[in-house]
């Protein structure tokens, strides 16, 4: 190759790698530039059939919370997947002519946008028909409740779930009646130009079933008549499904195991008698359990507790706890019998040694506590008991009150009184409840006939609720009414039975028992009667960070049965919590909206603890 061209196309590869080579890598077209994008709503047009939510719940292009920062970018793939999945639960639900139209991005500010997505539904199919058929025939006893327990019905929109879940349905509901062995054939014909679907449903109910012979299996230390207690059957008796549920839940409540199986054997023809077998996993029978934390009002407190469980045998409980903070110190031997006197009652017996210390008092108490309780229900608990104090109050930073009482220090008061009072809970979560209500009562009754010094009734009311606001949140309420009527020759309330509120865990703007009576140094004297209320608006911020808006409400009044509506003190503020496997971190700031005159403390009131107020 001569040198001249050789040299020629040296320089027209380097000048081709110098102009051209440097565009073609900045604009690739595997590699396009796009904007960074976030959705800061979801807007549906044409959607009426279906809630938005329930077109979100299938999505997973998220929504931006916060304006500035936070969130995900969008995803065209992504969205693009829900669109279809869009389309697949229209189906679902019986729209099978529903389809998205398109959708497009709204600027909104700065690289947030709203998502529009627009949907024609169509019309969806409707249930025409459902024929029941029981033993082949079209009439029978059990035709009615068969028929109200059935998930579709005529006039209604025909959905695959609803469909899916006939047999299901109809086998629980006759299994609870005994029969356990009943066959369910389900047909359908759809007519998606009529939007039209008949069904026929054919149940054989077979013959009513009882329980079997009772197995068990896996206890070695625990005695298997602990474990036939617990079983709300007998071998003989009808069959139900609830109970087989209810007797798993039991054991598991004994705490004595960490496993519990409780199953009907399917194996063989056994005929009308269902074998139940039982499989249990037992748990350690001593544990020991240890716990540090730290409040604005306690300070730094710590306990700690030893459990024996199946205490002597019998499936007895023993606990022995102690606990120290700067308010109070105690320690607590707890023993639990069960199945005394009736299947679901108990006995707890307590006794132990506590010191409480408050800013206007000290008190020194021995205590014995037999309680009886009856379980009702999942939710409902009974219970009656006695109580025996002997108290002593060491400290006193209080003047004598002319009205509340006359305390001195180093008097002892021996009281003697008798409890009662029902708890009912029905929420999802006890640690960090989203649904659901829960209502608190308490009576007791101290009386010289008991041999008590101090004679009085004691009246607590409480209730709690918990309303739900997807996806913004939860909105809990809870509010507290309480009151002591002196009886006999009772001239006044001991202070440590008195009612106190302000603080964490009532009324957030005021300083811990500061809210009511004070003497002329600030310290809280107590009072006949309280009331308490609290709305809390909890709202998610992102992973398990959660904000919390309140407004809170009360007081305590020196008599009994007091109630002055234009002396209640209201106070709102803010509140961040971030949620754990023993409940939320919170700190609280609260403000006093229409504070006393010449009150010792500040307006603000900052507030750090663990677990939801209420």
């Amino acid at each position: 190759m001569p040198a001249d061209l050789a040299k020629r196309l040296v320089l027209v590869t380097l000048l081709a790698l110098v102009v051209g080579g440097a565009p073609v890598w900045a604009a690739s077209p595997e590699t396009p530039s796009s904007p960074v994008r976030y959705v800061r709503h979801i807007r549906f047009v044409g959607v009426k059939g279906l809630s938005p939510k329930e077109l979100k719940k299938v999505m997973e292009t998220r929504v931006r919370r916060f304006r500035w920062f936070g969130g995900e970018p969008l995803d065209e793939r992504v969205l693009a997947k829900d669109l279809e999945r869009i389309e697949k639960l229209y189906r679902s639900q019986g729209y099978y002519d529903a389809r998205v139209v398109g959708h497009r991005l709204l600027p909104l500010v700065g690289s947030n946008y709203i998502l529009e997505i627009e949907v024609d539904e169509g019309q969806p199919v409707l249930v025409e028909s459902v024929q029941l058929f029981v033993d082949g025939k079209a009439s029978s006893p059990w035709h009615k409740e068969l028929v109200s327990n059935l998930p579709v019905r005529p006039g209604e929109r025909f959905t695959t779930p609803a469909y899916e879940h006939i047999d299901r349905t109809i086998r629980r509901f006759l299994a609870e009646w005994g029969y356990a062995r009943a066959k369910v054939t389900t047909r359908g014909i759809l007519d998606k130009r009529a939007r039209k679907a008949r069904l026929r449903v054919d149940v054989q109910m077979g013959p009513p079933c009882y329980f079997g012979p009772i197995t068990i299996e896996g206890n070695r230390k625990v005695d298997a008549k602990i474990i036939r207690r617990e079983l709300n059957f007998r071998e003989g008796e009808r069959f139900r499904t609830s109970a087989v549920t209810a007797a798993q839940r039991r054991l598991m409540n004994t705490r004595l195991f960490s496993f519990v199986n409780v199953q009907v054997v399917e194996e063989g023809d056994t005929g009308p008698r269902l074998p139940i077998h039982v499989v249990v996993k037992e748990a350690k029978s001593q544990s020991v359990r240890f716990g540090v934390g730290y409040g604005t009002e306690d300070k730094l407190r710590g306990i700690l507790g030893w459990e024996y469980r199946n205490f002597l045998g019998g499936g007895r409980d023993l606990q022995v706890r102690t606990k120290a903070s700067s308010l109070a110190r105690y320690v607590d031997a707890r023993l639990l019998q069960p199945h005394l006197l009736g299947f679901n009652a108990f006995l707890t017996s307590s006794a132990g040694y506590s010191r409480e210390i408050q800013e206007s008092f000290e008190n020194e108490q021995y205590y014995v506590r037999n309680q009886w309780n009856v379980r009702e229900s999942d939710r409902l608990l009974l219970y009656l008991a006695h109580n025996l104090e002997a108290n002593r109050l060491l400290d006193l930073s209080l003047e004598p009150d002319e009205v509340l009482g006359a305390e001195k220090e180093g008097e002892n008061y021996f009281v003697s009184s008798l409890v009662a009072g029902s708890t009912y809970q029905r929420v999802d979560d006890l640690l960090d409840p989203h649904r659901g209500w829960q209502v608190l009562q308490r009576l007791e009754w101290g009386s010289g006939w008991l041999a008590s010094d101090v004679s009085f009734l004691k009246l607590s009311l409480e209730g709690r609720a918990y309303l739900p606001l997807d996806p913004l949140g939860v909105l809990a309420m809870r509010a507290r009414w309480g009151s002591i009527k002196e009886l006999e020759d009772t001239t006044y309330v001991p202070i440590f039975k008195r009612y106190f509120t302000g603080g964490s865990n009532s009324v957030r703007g005021y300083p811990y028992q500061k809210l009511g009576p004070l003497d002329d140094s600030g310290n809280p004297l107590g009072g006949l009667t309280v009331v308490e209320a609290n709305l809390d608006w909890r709202f998610p911020l992102k992973n398990s960070w959660e904000g919390v808006l309140f407004l809170d409400a009360g007081n305590v009044y020196p008599s009994s049965y007091e109630l002055v509506w234009d002396q209640l003190r209201f106070t709102t503020g803010v509140g961040l919590r971030y949620k754990t496997p023993v409940g939320p971190l919170r700190v609280d700031v609260g403000y006093q909206l229409n504070p006393p005159s010449d009150v010792p403390f500040n307006r603000y009131q900052i507030h750090f603890s663990i677990g939801h107020a209420f």
